[in-house]
């Protein structure tokens, strides 16, 4: 599963606007990166009137729009989806994730902050708070300015990722990330794709997907 760092602050502080500067030059360096928005409100992203729209409101759970340059899926859930499902289900195959929003969740935290929004920094910070952007210095963590894009995409880089000389392997049951440490993601990841290299048509294969379905479940 990718690292994944949320951004956090209060409303329009300029999350995204930061975001949208920083995603380029991490992209720049030959990073794949992923983003999630946190939405603590109903879902609402499809158009009324759009086919996909009127197959929603006709009763459909999942609802897929495909073509060749991308795919979007809606999909009714019970409650809100853990990070940790979302990064190992749908941003396995990136190196890092932004997720805008989470400033509850335990995720590691870079706060947004600008006096021309707001007074002060959310309060109640803790361990997770990794740094600042914006115009506020806070004692004790690392300050960034909002303009200052290549060096806080220095402080990421730095602070997650590192060279790997064994391949990345994520492991989803029913839904759930299993958490898995070195060994056992090692020893998954050349089995896997031992047994493909020596399969005809195989090749060099750049993303192994597999799906095991126990006998036990007649619905399979």
């Amino acid at each position: 599963m990718p690292p994944v760092i949320a951004f956090v602050g209060k409303p329009d502080c300029g999350k995204t606007t930061l975001l949208e500067k920083l995603i380029p030059e991490l992209v720049r360096r030959g990073l794949k990166i992923g983003t999630i928005k946190h939405h603590v409100h109903a879902f609402a992203m499809d158009r009324e009137g759009k086919d996909t729209w009127r197959h929603k409101r006709a009763g459909a759970q999942v609802v897929a729009l495909s073509s060749p340059t991308g795919l979007g899926v809606i999909r009714d859930t019970t409650g809100d989806p853990a990070v940790a499902e979302l990064a190992a289900r749908y941003f396995y195959d990136v190196d890092l994730v932004l997720a805008e929003g989470y400033k509850h969740s335990d995720l590691p935290k870079i706060e947004v902050c600008r006096r021309a929004a707001h007074e002060a920094p959310l309060v109640g910070r803790n361990d997770s708070w990794l740094a600042l952007v914006g115009d506020m210095p806070e004692v004790g963590l690392p300050c960034f300015g909002m303009e200052d894009i290549v060096p806080l995409a220095d402080f990421l880089v730095a602070r997650f990722l590192t060279t790997s000389d064994h391949p990345r392997a994520t492991l989803v049951v029913d839904g759930q990330a299993i958490p898995l440490n070195d060994f056992v993601e090692q020893f998954l990841a050349r089995a896997i794709t031992g047994m493909t290299d020596a399969l005809k048509g195989c090749g060099q294969a750049k993303e192994i997907t597999i799906t095991i379905c126990p006998a036990r479940h007649a619905d399979c």
